[in-house]
């Protein structure tokens, strides 16, 4: 299964993280992680291209996360469009494959 988090502090979206497989289908046909990488990749380049953040970014394996803590209060403002976004196709995915991917939102001080 794939979770996924989203982060919140002050009512603004700081980060994400992505972990696991979504065991939908075999390695190389499986729909429901290329969509998920491919939805997550297209936000982490508009933040960092379009936006200009400058977004601690770590990748590997299974993984992906996403973190703003050290970005300018008008960057993070600049970014929760996408965040929002990217949250409502990952929602929407978890929809159509809730035994694949789980989304949660966690509020922190």
């Amino acid at each position: 299964m794939i979770n996924i988090v989203f982060t919140k502090k002050h009512n603004c979206f700081v980060s994400f993280n992505i972990n696991g497989h979504a065991g939908f289908s075999e390695e190389g046909y499986d729909v429901v992680c290329s969509a998920v990488s491919a939805l997550a990749y297209t936000f982490a380049n508009g933040i960092t291209e379009i936006v200009g953040a400058n977004a601690e970014i770590s990748i590997c394996d299974g993984f992906l996360s996403l973190d703003l803590k050290n970005e300018a209060v008008s960057n993070i403002e600049k970014c929760q469009i996408l965040m929002k976004t990217m949250l409502s196709g990952m929602q929407n995915m978890e929809i159509n494959y809730g035994d694949y991917i789980k989304v949660e939102i966690e509020e922190v001080q």
